[in-house]
């Protein structure tokens, strides 16, 4: 390579392949077949199906808890199959590789982008023999042609293991000037009011959004939509246990970010809410 990136020792892995099939295992499996040494660390299989804004959300929230050299794969691919590019981004701290689609895009600029490059699969193909010329895996995957529905096994995977690996990325790849932007919509703030929208839903059912702590003080009053009315989450309060059981809270949760939340319970369950939901907060006067 032209640049110098520290090894970190750890990769990475973000998808939307969910827990019960065995894409994550043939993923993570490829990948230390390319790369033995590498400690391979999920962040989450759990993004809803081709949920990009959900998922270059947590990429951009999680990457920055990883040491320098770290390589982030995120899988999140709608486009699977299509001409769409394949990106590998280097940053200040980290390496990024995912399709061209946004998933990477908030999480790299964040960082700082240093440099994007196109992967020429041909040319990627044709090394990974030249360098794996006795790896059983990779013998596999070229033989068997690649799948049209599964880049994240036989391209992203061997693709994080050659990087991670520190073999040269120039000859498999091109440098290009941007990349698909896919920057969530900021909050506005018109007088004393706040107009935000659900960003991301946890498992707990906590709707994230995308209105900045700096934005909200103690006191303020927050609004969420359920169906077609704007229902009130109370003020803003700092716990979870602060929160009446079954009924709505505000807070400022772990990413500096406004969530609703329900004291044991859930929020998405409760008010049947989505991702994209409107979320008002009305400013203490």
């Amino acid at each position: 390579m032209d640049e110098e990136f520290g090894m970190g020792g750890i990769i990475t892995f973000t998808s939307d392949f969910g827990a019960r099939d065995p894409y994550v295992g043939e993923v993570k499996g490829v990948i230390k077949a390319c790369a033995p040494e590498a400690e391979i660390i999920d962040i989450t299989h759990h993004i809803d199906p081709g949920n990009l804004m959900a998922a270059s959300f947590v990429l951009a929230g999680s990457c920055r808890y990883f040491p320098d050299g770290t390589v982030h794969l995120a899988v999140v691919d709608p486009g699977v199959g299509t001409d769409r590019a394949i990106l590998i981004v280097m940053t200040s701290r980290f390496i990024f590789i995912g399709p061209d689609n946004g998933v990477l895009y908030r999480a790299s600029c964040v960082d700082g982008v240093k440099s994007i490059h196109v992967l020429d699969v041909k040319r990627f193909l044709a090394m990974l023999l030249s360098v794996y010329e006795r790896n059983s895996v990779v013998k596999h995957i070229v033989s068997m042609g690649l799948s049209a529905t599964f880049h994240g096994r036989d391209l992203f995977a061997p693709l994080a293991g050659y990087v991670f690996s520190g073999f040269d990325l120039e000859r498999v790849s091109d440098k290009v000037e941007s990349m698909v932007s896919l920057g969530w919509e900021e909050a506005e703030v018109h007088g004393g009011k706040i107009f935000g929208r659900v960003l991301y839903i946890d498992r707990f059912g906590n709707l994230i959004t995308n209105i900045a702590s700096t934005l909200v003080g103690e006191g303020d009053e927050v609004f969420v939509k359920k169906g077609t009315e704007m229902v009130s989450a109370g003020n803003l309060v700092k716990t979870y246990s602060q929160g009446t059981p079954g009924f709505p809270i505000a807070l400022i949760g772990s990413r500096g970010y406004l969530e609703i939340a329900v004291n044991r319970g859930s929020a998405r369950k409760l008010l049947g809410a989505s991702c994209g939901d409107e979320v008002l907060v009305l400013k203490k006067r």
